[in-house]
Order: structure tokens, then C-alpha cells, then sequence
């Protein structure tokens, strides 16, 4: 049977009394320690109102989504003044890849101009007409008929 060296017992003696003796002094100074009172705040007036209005920033960007059957199979985004597509694959049959029906991914597709939307009503000028000749209209045709009638 082996002993244990003296040194060794009372390290280990050693550190059994500072753990158990530890957690007595941290509570006899935590009981002779108590917290000062909150110091007193004092009451500020509000001022003048700045005149500064905080609005909210438009989004940047509008992004529709177009479903089918539960599937997104379009989505539009339109991102400042420019606006782009992108599509899904259709998954029509067993399409080999790289066709227009394969299942390849697909470029977005920018849009340029819309074509058959509603058209911008511009508002007509008057023209200018001449006020009607004194007399009727109907004397002086007759009256160059009968002219031309002489000749």
C-alpha cells in the first residue's frame, strides 16, 4: 500500500479550508457593504419644437410574385426606374436541357418599354377660326353661282 507524502496531505488540506472559508468572506462583506442611495434627477423643460419631420424612406425596391398552383413561377422587380423579370421553369414533359422548355436557368429578362398600356391624354389647343362673313352663308353662294353662271 502506498502513503501519501506529508507535503501532499497538507496542500490538499490547504485547499479544502480556502474553499470552504471563500464563500464566507464574500458574505460577511457583502453584509457590512450596502448600496448608496440613486442619486436625485432633477425635471428638464422640453424645448421648442425643431420643425423636423421624420418620413419614412420609400422602399427601393417592389418585388411581385406571380404563383401557380402554390409555385412562384414569375417574379417581377422593379428596383428605381428599372425593371426586370425573371421566370421559372415550366417543367412542361421531359424537355431535354438548354431548350426554351428545358429546365436550364433562365436569364432575367429586362423590361424596355411596355407596349399597350394606357396612353397619356394631351390636351387639344383651340385653333383659331375666323369670325363668319357679314351676310348668310347661303346669299353668297348664290351669288357666285350666278357669276359663274354668266361667264
Amino acid at each position: 500500500m502506498k502513503t501519501i507524502p506529508k507535503k501532499m496531505l497538507m496542500l490538499w488540506m490547504l485547499a479544502g479550508i480556502a474553499s470552504i472559508s471563500t464563500p464566507a468572506l464574500v458574505l460577511a462583506q457583502a453584509k457590512n457593504k450596502t448600496a448608496p442611495p440613486p442619486p436625485e434627477l432633477e425635471r428638464l423643460d422640453e424645448g421648442p419644437d425643431s420643425g423636423v419631420t421624420i418620413v419614412k424612406p420609400e422602399p427601393r425596391s417592389k418585388i411581385t410574385e406571380k404563383r401557380q398552383k402554390g409555385k412562384v413561377n414569375e417574379v417581377e422587380v422593379k428596383s428605381g426606374k428599372s425593371t426586370y423579370t425573371l421566370r421559372g421553369d415550366p417543367a412542361i414533359g421531359n424537355t431535354a436541357k438548354g431548350t426554351p422548355n428545358g429546365d436550364a436557368n433562365r436569364p432575367a429578362m429586362w423590361t424596355i418599354k411596355k407596349f399597350g398600356g394606357p396612353k397619356e391624354v394631351k390636351e387639344a389647343e383651340e385653333i383659331p377660326t375666323l369670325p363668319p362673313a357679314p351676310g348668310s352663308v347661303a346669299a353668297a353662294s348664290a351669288a357666285a353661282a350666278s357669276a359663274a353662271s354668266k361667264k
